[in-house]
């Protein structure tokens, strides 16, 4: 587990260009559930470094057991998975809002929002599998 989670990572950034691709071409709702799959991908790398298995698709949930496993910082990011994690069925089924598509109830400053969030999370991630880096290394 723990040497996929490059693989994870760079799947990760992978959602998070097509999110920015999605956005230029007005397609807001699909943008907005990349940027959330982009950082539940991130969060999973993160606990696949250490070993942990990252089950479940809510990112507060993933941070939550990082954070109890090893007593790390989340509370600055925590936010930002709280919003995104309400977006991973309501962007895409069309019976998750009443009378209204999908493609037809989000715009471009939530997507905006939406992929700055995930790049914050990607930015913690790394910064955390860093963190860890160097702790492996000064022993």
């Amino acid at each position: 587990m723990k040497e996929n989670y490059k693989i994870w990572l760079e799947e990760a950034e992978w959602d998070l260009e097509n999110a920015e691709i999605l956005y230029k071409n007005k397609r807001y709702n699909t943008a907005v559930f990349h940027a959330q799959q982009a950082s539940e991908k991130a969060v999973k790398a993160l606990l696949a470094s250490q070993n942990i298995n990252g089950w479940g698709h809510s990112i507060v949930n993933l941070l939550s057991k990082y954070h109890k496993e090893f007593n790390r910082e989340i509370e600055n990011i925590i936010k930002f998975a709280m919003f995104l994690d309400k977006h991973y069925i309501l962007t895409r089924y069309p019976d998750a809002l009443p009378g209204i598509a999908p493609h037809n109830a989000y715009n471009k400053e939530e997507a905006e929002v939406s992929i700055n969030q995930a790049k914050k999370i990607i930015d913690f991630v790394k910064k955390e599998i860093k963190y860890f880096e160097k702790l492996k290394k000064e022993k």
